[in-house]
């Protein structure tokens, strides 16, 4: 219903887009282009931008074409004769064929094309591969065979990659290692679903390695200050840590609570800036185990953090901050989402169809510039003109006495 709706008013459209321009009379032309603005406004409901639509019904169609009429009623253009030996007689005739190859092609593309009409299409889920196995400089993150990220160096993350949905088993390898003929350093299973994004953390040490899926939150805020953070605990000197905002465990805020080792945390809203972060050990004695000073939370991004320790050569502990930041997207209904769509999908399409219906008035009014009749050269007569350019006055009377003598 939809497609055959969007071929009968695109015909519509396009035909009194072409009869606006080879219209002889100019009021015709200007209520053909309201019957085009009306098309117009009609996609817009069907692209459920029904703001735009009664925008364009009531400035378009409305006001400016009462203003486009009043201009072509003031100066007379309506009655206006056409050209008796216009100069380019096959304007008309190429702008007709124009437009019904424009309708045509069109009409095929869509027709053909793998248009789906049966709602909103499904969102594939993302995964990425985050290495924070202490000596292990390297590993290779396989999923269901498939290599998701190669040869991945301590520290760092994979992009995230789009998946098929479904249940898999993610298995980590050492850098180059043959997963035909090697045993994997550790597996996990895990089900993909529309519209997660999940990062596989490999954590631990080359002897005991374990990887964690951490379930991100990529979903934009509906406000400009806030965030959403994933934490992992890589930490194996304690069972459970909590993650607070500031160096006191008392009077920060928690933002993470009772994480055990080898978990992931659910995504939490937290307010952006730049802040203090400390790990604590859960319990009773509540010591601080590592502290990061003056982080920066960027604000509409989603955020994983993998605290943890890497041993140095002399049996010392590093402790561990891995802060991953990806790109947001904007929250359903949020001003940023808003702006986009209104950006990306009605106003730049708009103001580019604009920018071509310019540049073809600009084109006609240069082709036609010679057309217009020779004006008529009239000479302008001054009421009181200067005494220098008066002519003497003689009098009929003296010129007559003048010629007797």
């Amino acid at each position: 219903m939809e497609l055959t709706l969007f071929i009968i008013v695109g015909a519509i459209a396009v035909v009194t887009a072409v009869m606006m321009l080879i219209s002889e009379n100019a009021v015709h032309s200007a209520l053909f282009l309201v019957l085009n603005f009306a098309c117009i406004a009609f996609f817009f409901l069907m692209l459920s931008g029904a703001f735009l639509a009664m925008v364009q019904i009531t400035v378009y169609a409305g006001a400016i074409m009462v203003l486009f009429l009043f201009v072509i009623m003031l100066l007379g253009a309506e009655r206006l004769r056409p050209e008796q030996n216009p100069r380019f007689p096959w304007m008309v005739p190429a702008a007709v064929a124009l437009a019904l190859i424009f309708l045509i092609t069109v009409s095929l593309a869509v027709i053909r094309g793998d248009v789906g009409l049966d709602g909103r299409q499904i969102e594939q889920p993302y995964v990425r591969a985050v290495n924070a196995v202490d000596q292990l400089e390297a590993v290779d993150v396989y999923l269901d065979g498939a290599l998701i990220a190669g040869s991945l160096a301590y520290g760092e993350a994979s992009a995230f990659t789009p998946w098929e949905r479904g249940r898999y088993d993610v298995t980590l390898y050492p850098a180059g290692a043959d997963p035909a003929a090697e045993e994997p350093l550790a597996t996990a299973k895990v089900d993909l679903n529309r519209g997660e994004a999940l990062s596989f953390a490999a954590i631990g040490t080359r002897a005991d390695p374990l990887l964690v899926v951490a379930d991100e939150d990529l979903r934009g805020t509906d406000r400009s200050d806030a965030l959403r953070v994933t934490v992992v605990n890589g930490v194996r000197s304690v069972e459970r840590i909590d993650v607070v905002r500031g160096t006191d465990p008392i009077a920060g805020e928690i933002l993470i609570d009772d994480l055990p080792y080898g978990a992931a945390s659910r995504p939490v809203l937290i307010t952006g800036g730049t802040t203090d972060l400390s790990v604590f050990s859960d319990g009773i004695r509540r010591d601080r185990l590592m502290t990061f000073s003056d982080r920066t939370l960027t604000p509409e991004h989603g955020h994983l953090w993998v605290f943890t320790t890497r041993a140095r050569p002399d049996n010392s502990f590093d402790n561990i901050f891995l802060a991953l930041e990806s790109n947001a997207l904007p929250s359903f209904g949020g001003p940023t989402s808003i702006g986009l769509t209104l950006f990306a999908r009605y106003i730049l399409p708009m103001q580019m169809v604009a920018v071509v219906l310019l540049v073809a008035m600009i084109g006609t009014i240069i082709f036609t510039r010679d057309m217009l009749a020779p004006r008529r050269v009239f000479v302008r007569r001054l009421a009181n003109p200067p005494a220098e350019l008066q002519a003497p006055i003689v009098p009929e009377a003296a010129s007559r006495s003048s010629l007797e003598g």
